[in-house]
């Protein structure tokens, strides 16, 4: 029998950690992971035609450009962490959508706007069996949740990211003690910023790459001829259960007015963006706002007959204060408060028997002083 040579997606982990400084990878600890039912990854290279040959309609060369920003995704259930004031394992995504997490021990974790986010980068990371990737210098763009009556409360978050890092499995190529230089069997297995297990040690950082001469640069380390060089994550510590659609909310005006509905959506685009256009760089060299935020959503109604006014007020107009709340435990909700909506009605339908259902779309604004058009609390 052969040995199994594929990575499976049911061997999926994410992990995100808030890097201290934008562009150098943070390493990921077991309480950086989250669960995910999907991450995605691009790689894309910068690779360009010079047009200055013209004596033939042959391509003869392509060049090496700038590195284009490195889009990432991910999306899971949500599960708050079960503790009031304790953020759930997706924290990091929120805070680096909105700004700001206000935390207060055994009462709540607050997620809130913030002006000027250019402070907040990211290393994102995915492990199937034997291979590692990640996006290090990453911002989040766009954060989006969804929940119905019947189905798992979701998340979405996508950004970019300032370059990639992959991380597989070859040997030790000859023997080192206290050594910085590891050479392997093939450095292409490998990028600046993997982190790595060599012989007895593990949470090794790469810090260069020399593919000539397949070589790793490491901190000082001990290793055997033909120690395995694998990657190295953490196991992760979860907690939290997931949160399904039959507990929950939603009430207008200042909570007066409770409103059944069958499910809804927000999303928020955060406007953040990676500057990828200085001369004398070669790749994203700073965290950017160039766009307004935007805060957007959708909610579903069956047409119940004591509730046809809030149709035409919608259609009026009229704003509304609206609170979400989705789960009814302590330490397993999350409430998304919006201080002032505009609800706009799309159309009712015309089913043959069935119940009569309608959508609207709102947009969140902001009061006067700005920043305050979304909350998230956690409690």
């Amino acid at each position: 029998m052969g040995v199994d040579n594929f990575s499976y997606g049911s061997d999926l982990v994410g992990y995100i950690v808030a890097e201290s400084s934008y562009g150098v990878a943070a390493k990921p600890a077991g309480t950086d992971a989250f669960r995910a039912t999907a991450i995605t990854m691009g790689a894309p290279v910068g690779r360009e035609f010079p047009n200055d040959r013209r004596n033939t309609r042959s391509r003869i060369e392509r060049t090496v450009t700038r590195t284009p920003v490195q889009p990432f995704s991910a999306s899971g259930i949500l599960r708050p962490s079960g503790s009031a004031g304790t953020a759930p394992d997706i924290g990091v995504f929120i805070k680096h959508a909105l700004g700001t997490e206000t935390v207060s021990g055994g009462t709540s974790v607050t997620y809130s706007l913030l002006k000027d986010p250019t402070a907040l980068s990211a290393s994102i990371y995915r492990k199937t069996s034997d291979l590692s990737e990640g996006v290090y210098g990453g911002v989040i763009q766009n954060l989006t949740f969804n929940w119905s009556g019947d189905s798992y409360v979701t998340w979405t978050a996508s950004g970019v990211g300032k370059d990639y890092i992959q991380t597989g499995n070859t040997l030790a190529n000859g023997a080192g003690s206290s050594a910085t230089s590891l050479i392997v069997d093939d450095a292409d297995f490998y990028s600046k910023y993997s982190v790595i297990s060599v012989g007895s040690t593990d949470d090794i950082q790469v810090t260069a790459v020399d593919y000539s001469t397949n070589t790793l640069t490491i901190a000082a380390s001990t290793w055997s001829d033909d120690d395995a060089v694998a990657p190295y994550v953490p196991s992760g510590t979860f907690a939290g259960d997931p949160l399904f659609g039959t507990a929950g909310s939603l009430s207008l005006d200042n909570g007066s007015t409770t409103i059944t509905h069958l499910g809804g959506s927000l999303s928020i685009n955060t406007g953040i963006d990676l500057l990828n256009t200085e001369y004398g760089s070669d790749s994203a060299a700073d965290v950017t706002v160039p766009a307004y935020r935007e805060v957007t959503g959708s909610l579903d109604f069956l047409v119940r007959k004591d509730e046809v006014n809030l149709f035409n007020e919608f259609r009026r107009n009229v704003q509304k204060d609206m609170l979400v709340t989705i789960g009814d435990t302590v330490g397993k909700r999350m409430k998304i408060n919006c201080n002032v909506t505009e609800l706009d009605p799309t159309q009712r339908d015309s089913p043959d028997a069935d119940m009569i259902r309608y959508s609207v779309n709102f947009v969140a604004l902001a009061s006067s002083s700005g920043e305050d058009e979304v909350t998230l609390v956690f409690d």
